[in-house]
């Protein structure tokens, strides 16, 4: 019996809605245990959906669909007040008495209320914008990306969220001036990248003549095809126009100007060491992203083992080409020789997008080597959105909804091709699709199983159990094989490395005490990255600290885990299983997966 048809049986036979404890170990449980963990998970979602209806629409809720999270130092208060009810709550469930998925589930609550508690003493220390996420590019990306309008209230929302958008500024502007008070700034050198993707937005028709902007490009197709009749079409497109350019754009206009006064006044570029209990504070940084109990100094020393490990195997790649130059004039080749590019035109960018197109629909067809079943959402992939390309990776991915009606997205960065090589992009797709980032997030999606709050998951949380398994996936590709080309294996290498070098960089900047410029010369030094994409890396990790070491960190958790289970089980011992168990739980803390791999194993044994 195969471990899904064990899960529906004991699931049935528990009677629980929740978990799905498939384990023998279950027995000694009690159902009343897991019925009050499912109640606080139940309650802590619903109270999360309405303190952050932003979070919400990544899951199509349809709580608090017209606003925004309140980013107040009340809003602030009353996400620790949360947690610390939460915590209250949980201590008064007995954990013994829990099944042994249950407790899975106890250890990942816990966890993440713990960091949200802790967060809280690092409000000031934590900047709330980068280039990256935050409110000035996370409001055009919730009304884009994930607010559908398919009625007409579905345009009132997104009308009344266009109105209300000045007071999520005004509330950040705030919160960027208590920071300031208390001498709290960024580094230097992001503010004119905040300050730049916030004009992108308010650019364009109807704000000035020019092409339509990115919302109002959005709003107007949405409308387009709503089924209403010509006179409220024409009225819902006049109230947006309004908000948009009345109270829509003066909150970025505010926005920009707090961010002009501070750019002014921010004293450098150094990493978060310079800030007061600065490196107590990084500690901390590298538990919320990783969570494990590394050090910084643990961190630097891997990363420099990793990168030797990484080069070595690049070496015989080189090797089986055939060239004999080094490693630094290899990787140079590659990024000259015509053959890895396609053209910087419309027409380029199509035989690109093609490319990755038929990449994914041969892994989708290899899938079930691997696991027991495909991705359960569609997936489509696009060209980034060009206001935010500028301060975009290579590629990133941004789910699907639970239902269906949005499909998971991998948006790839095509603003200029010479930094798109071609030997590169299969492993970028394996990581942000299948079996990457879509895979899992999708699977995880669509799993009755898993409880609704361990579905939702902000840009900080698990980073390592979110970014881990993508990573795992680029080289799971190779063993279920793929990278029949070299040069496309040197490109996978060249990812591994890449996270490899961040683990060395970022704490080099905020542990180490580099300079912007050592860290860029550490990636010219050991990657095939051009300069200009090293320089914008580098600013990445100065404006979020402690988040680039996750990703190797998780990769290597998702190797151990399976390698344990392998030993353990034997000739019982299924790859599609283990991934199965992976995934079976929603987003988590890399404990908590032990645990769920330590209770798989028990479960093979004494079944």
């Amino acid at each position: 019996m195969n471990r899904r048809k064990a899960i529906a049986l004991m699931a049935s036979a528990a009677a629980i809605p929740v978990f799905s404890p498939g384990s023998a170990l279950a027995a000694a449980s009690s159902p009343q245990a897991d019925l009050q963990l499912t109640s606080l998970l139940q309650d802590a979602y619903l109270r999360t959906l309405e303190l952050s209806p932003m979070l919400g629409a990544t899951v199509g809720s349809t709580i608090g669909t017209g606003r925004w999270d309140d980013f107040s130092a009340d809003g602030e208060d009353a996400l620790h007040r949360a947690a610390a009810l939460n915590l209250r709550r949980l201590q008064a469930i007995d954990f013994d008495a829990l099944s042994p998925d249950a407790q899975v589930q106890y250890r990942a609550f816990e966890s993440d209320q713990n960091i949200i508690a802790e967060r809280y003493r690092w409000r000031r220390h934590d900047y709330p914008l980068n280039q990256i996420v935050g409110l000035h590019i996370d409001v055009p990306n919730v009304l884009i990306n994930q607010h559908p309008i398919r009625n007409l209230q579905d345009a009132e929302d997104y009308i009344s969220r266009l109105n209300l958008a000045p007071l999520a500024f005004d509330q950040m502007v705030a919160r960027l001036q208590d920071h300031a008070a208390h001498g709290f700034y960024m580094a230097s050198s992001i503010y004119p990248l905040l300050i730049s993707g916030s004009r992108q937005i308010i650019t364009g028709a109807p704000f000035e003549e020019g092409d339509d902007s990115p919302v109002w490009s959005d709003f107007s197709r949405k409308i387009s095809e709503l089924d209403v009749d010509p006179f409220q079409r024409e009225t819902l497109l006049e109230r947006a126009r309004d908000a948009l350019t009345g109270p829509f754009k003066g909150g970025y206009e505010r926005l920009i100007a707090e961010l002009e006064v501070q750019a002014a006044a921010a004293p450098s570029d150094a990493g978060v060491w310079s800030l007061p209990d600065g490196d107590e504070y990084y500690e901390f940084l590298i538990r919320q992203f990783t969570t494990t109990q590394m050090t910084p100094a643990e961190i630097h020393e891997l990363g420099l083992s990793e990168v030797k490990r990484i080069h070595g195997e690049m070496q015989a790649i080189m090797d089986q080409v055939g060239f004999t130059g080094s490693l630094q004039q290899f990787m140079d080749q590659l990024k000259k020789d015509p053959q890895f590019y396609y053209p910087n035109t419309d027409e380029g960018r199509q035989a690109y997008l093609e490319r990755a197109r038929g990449i994914i629909g041969a892994m989708n067809d290899a899938l079930p080597r691997a696991f027991h079943a495909k991705a359960p959402l569609p997936l489509v992939i696009r060209r980034a959105e060009i206001y935010r390309e500028p301060t975009l990776p290579a590629a990133y991915f941004d789910a699907g909804s639970p239902d269906g009606s949005r499909p998971g997205y991998i948006y790839l960065n095509l603003s200029d091709m010479a930094n798109q090589a071609t030997f590169d992009l299969d492993a970028l797709l394996y990581h942000e699709g299948v079996p990457g980032h879509h895979m899992q997030i999708s699977t995880i999606l669509v799993n009755d199983a898993v409880p609704e709050l361990r579905k939702t998951n902000q840009w900080w949380q698990n980073t390592s159990f979110v970014e881990g398994w993508a990573l795992y996936a680029e080289y799971l590709a190779k063993e279920m094989g793929f990278y029949q080309d070299p040069y496309a294996d040197f490109g996978r290498l060249g990812g591994e490395l890449w996270r490899a070098c961040r683990l060395v960089v970022d704490s080099g900047l905020h542990y180490k005490r580099w300079s912007r410029e050592q860290a860029t010369q550490y990636l010219d030094d050991n990657t095939a990255s051009t300069h200009a994409a090293n320089k914008i890396a580098v600013d990445r990790y100065v404006a979020v600290p402690g988040q680039a070491t996750a990703f190797t960190i998780g990769m290597k958790a998702f190797q151990k885990q399976r390698a344990r289970a392998e030993e353990a089980l034997g000739s019982a011992y299924d790859i599609r299983d283990y991934h199965e168990v992976a995934l079976n739980y929603g987003f988590l803390p890399l404990p908590a997966l032990d645990t769920a791999i330590d209770n798989w194993i028990a479960s093979a044994r004494a079944d």
